[in-house]
């Protein structure tokens, strides 16, 4: 347990460089670049994600799902409803995430996630915060034939 409590200034420059790892993500998801996309996840044994349907799974198991998803889709959008941070320590956070998702795919269907939900602890690693528990939490997408 951290010591020394955080400035309201040391908490805002936490909050501002969470916003900008999530940002990163959204572009990331967006440009169908993955690369860019999982680039604040650590690729660490302690990474653990748990998925919509439970699911418990390591870095590799889901880089490998989103990865394969992502490459069946022309178009990715996400749109932010709501975000809430909570800041732990210096090196420790939590950002929750409330948001909108739509995959288009190269075969003219449509995901839509009209509300999902998603927090992330975050944990400092080299100057650079990285996500160390993702856990992900919406309905099943509505599947659209794209004949509309």
């Amino acid at each position: 347990m951290e010591s020394k409590r955080l400035t309201i200034a040391e908490k805002e420059t936490i909050e501002r460089e969470l916003r900008e790892a999530l940002d990163t993500l959204i572009a990331g998801c967006e440009k169908l670049d993955m690369e860019l996309a999982f680039r604040i996840f650590a690729d660490s044994p302690d990474f653990l994600m748990v998925g919509a349907d439970d699911s418990l799974c390591d870095y590799q198991t889901y880089l490998k799902n989103n990865v394969d998803y992502l490459m069946d889709c022309s178009t990715f959008t996400l749109t932010t409803l709501q975000r809430e941070y909570r800041i732990l320590g210096s090196n420790t956070a939590i950002l929750s995430w409330v948001y909108k998702a739509e995959a288009g795919f190269k075969n003219g269907e449509r995901d839509v996630f009209d509300r999902a939900g998603a927090s992330f602890v975050f944990r400092k690693m080299k100057d650079e915060w990285k996500v160390v528990c993702y856990h992900e939490s919406s309905l099943p997408p509505r599947r659209e034939d794209g004949s509309e």
